[in-house]
């Protein structure tokens, strides 16, 4: 009886861990996936850090997938293990439906895992036809500004509201996508940087001019960056000014490119400099942080110091 109950238990357990992954995550896996994906980043991660470019990028990539792959074997081996205790019960009859379910299930959650990420690139690939690098914004803003219109600037930052939203509730929900390595030069992270850099230019000069969705872009972006982060457990210290990715351009540079491409100064600079200062610290360091975490090559930003609290091997925060 005692057998039982114990492999009653087990299959439970499993369809719990299984639907609570692929069906209900709200945001927050299964523990056991949370669980598998820190062992392996954890270590993973402190290793790769010693290594050389050419073995570190291969190694990091498989994080995500020894993630899922052991989360499956784990599922359908301990599911098979409380079969076998049910033996001697009708029950035992319900285990080739079982596995047809769970792999059913699996397959699902590799396809929702494989969407997300290529939504997550594709808008990145998109991005870096027009800029590669954070000190870019500018001139991206600038050339929507010659070219575009107000319009055409409000739908750049409804696209990527949508795609900030996207990340954040898909990274969360399936925390081994952080770990997936991008595909081109241009990561995920700069390319958020870029993006809500120009929407910060634009909220701190010309705050009436402002598409409608300037703000819900940073206030997404923003959010999107620090809860991320925060799923890493990276804990960052009260940060006045962020110049990641911006040591070598000048605000009053920007702020002249702007002006000359059309954008409408309401402020003067120092009131816009430190708006923009106040919208930037709150994604830019979390976004560089993560890249540090994550060993993402950051050539194109010199002489950056580590940020307190980042060095070291990954977390994965858990409940």
């Amino acid at each position: 009886m005692f057998a039982v109950l114990i492999g009653c238990a087990l299959v439970i357990v499993v369809w719990a861990s299984a639907l609570l992954t692929v069906f209900t995550p709200r945001g927050r896996p299964s523990r056991l996936v949370r669980g598998i994906l820190r062992m392996y980043a954890s270590s993973i991660v402190a290793i790769a850090g010693r290594l050389p470019q050419s073995v570190r990028e291969p190694l990091l990539d498989m994080c995500a997938p020894l993630t899922i792959f052991t989360v499956a074997a784990i599922w359908f081996g301990a599911s098979s293990g409380g079969f076998v205790l049910l033996a001697e019960t009708p029950l035992r009859e319900a285990e080739w439906a079982s596995r047809g379910l769970l792999l059913a299930a699996f397959t699902t959650y590799l396809i929702r895992f494989t969407d997300a990420y290529g939504r997550r690139e594709r808008m990145v690939a998109r991005l870096a036809v027009l800029a590669c690098r954070p000190g870019d914004a500018d001139n991206l803003l600038a050339s929507f500004l010659r070219t575009g219109s107000r319009d055409h600037l409000d739908t750049l930052f409804v696209e990527w509201t949508g795609w900030m939203t996207d990340v954040e509730s898909s990274h969360t929900a399936h925390p081994p996508l952080t770990f997936r390595r991008p595909t081109g030069d241009l990561d995920w992270l700069k390319a958020a940087v870029i993006v809500l850099d120009v929407a910060a230019v634009t909220e701190a000069l010309a705050p009436s001019w402002a598409p409608a969705h300037t703000r819900a872009l940073l206030d997404t972006g923003t959010r999107c960056m620090q809860r991320l982060a925060a799923e890493l457990c990276i804990r960052l210290p009260p940060v006045t000014v962020s110049l990641q990715g911006r040591e070598e351009r000048n605000f009053s540079d920007t702020l002249r490119l702007a002006s000359e491409a059309g954008l409408p100064a309401e402020r003067d600079p120092q009131t816009a400099w430190v708006v923009f200062q106040g919208l930037r610290t709150g994604y830019a360091p979390h976004a560089y942080a993560i890249e540090t975490r994550l060993h993402y090559e950051r050539a194109d930003v010199p002489g950056i110091p580590d940020l307190p609290g980042v060095p070291g091997a990954a977390g994965v925060a858990d409940d």
